[in-house]
């Protein structure tokens, strides 16, 4: 006759399995979902862009600038130069040499303001660059890491499956059968150990009879509350 306590010690190896499977299937899950760096590259391809906007808007700043650096240069000459214009026309000059001046300060100012926008921008897409290549490092060890737990974990589920296999083999074919169909039911405990009178595997109290068959162990035995198969603790 296969006993309660026999088949607990069946299912000790196979809740062992289950906890592999569980943490196999997770692992392999993580595995190939892999690192998820969207937020990073979406964030790097934004100041990425911005950062071009701001050197292409540099770029025909300092087109302007020069010309109209050259523009102010020229109209100083031209006004410091005494080369015999009229009050009116060196007042005239005056004005337009000033207002130059004041044009070509604006546009230094726009420039700096642009370099400084660049350099912010820089500096950002530079921080991306190192998060996702420190993200990438990060997956690649974890990957790894991985790996080995899969690998590990089927090799110990084969020699865990095999065990299974030669104690199973053991016991009553019939018995065996009541035990996985009742396992399934009963999200895989099956048997339930008594200690102080109380089912292990609901934790309600058994009747005194009940408490007496379980200490003969010659009937099997289910819990009046939870059903399971009774073995003493």
């Amino acid at each position: 006759m296969t006993t309660a306590l026999q088949l607990y010690s069946l299912q000790a190896i196979d809740l062992a399995l289950d906890e592999i499977d569980l943490q196999k299937t997770k692992a392999e899950q993580e595995l190939e979902t892999g690192v998820t760096s969207d937020r990073l590259v979406s964030a790097l391809e934004a100041e990425t862009e911005s950062l071009e906007k701001v050197r292409s808007q540099h770029r025909e700043e300092q087109v302007d600038s020069e010309t109209q650096k050259e523009r102010s240069a020229e109209l100083d000459r031209l006004l410091y130069s005494g080369e015999g214009e009229s009050p009116r026309d060196l007042e005239s000059l005056e004005r337009e040499a000033a207002n130059a001046r004041n044009l070509s300060q604006n546009r230094e100012t726009k420039l700096l303001e642009l370099s400084l926008q660049a350099e912010e921008h820089r500096n950002k897409c530079d921080q991306f660059k190192k998060q996702l290549a420190d993200l990438k490092s990060r997956w690649e060890s974890r990957s790894t890491q991985l790996a080995e737990s899969i690998s590990g974990l089927s090799i110990e589920r084969k020699s865990l499956a095999a065990q299974r296999t030669t104690l199973a083999s053991t016991f009553e074919p019939m018995a065996v059968q009541k035990y996985e169909v009742l396992r399934k039911v009963k999200s895989g405990t099956a048997v339930a150990k008594v200690f102080r009178g109380l089912c292990q595997g609901c934790q309600m109290s058994l009747p005194t009879h009940q408490q007496q068959q379980v200490r003969g162990g010659r009937q099997a035995v289910h819990c009046s509350s939870c059903g399971r198969m009774l073995c003493l603790g």
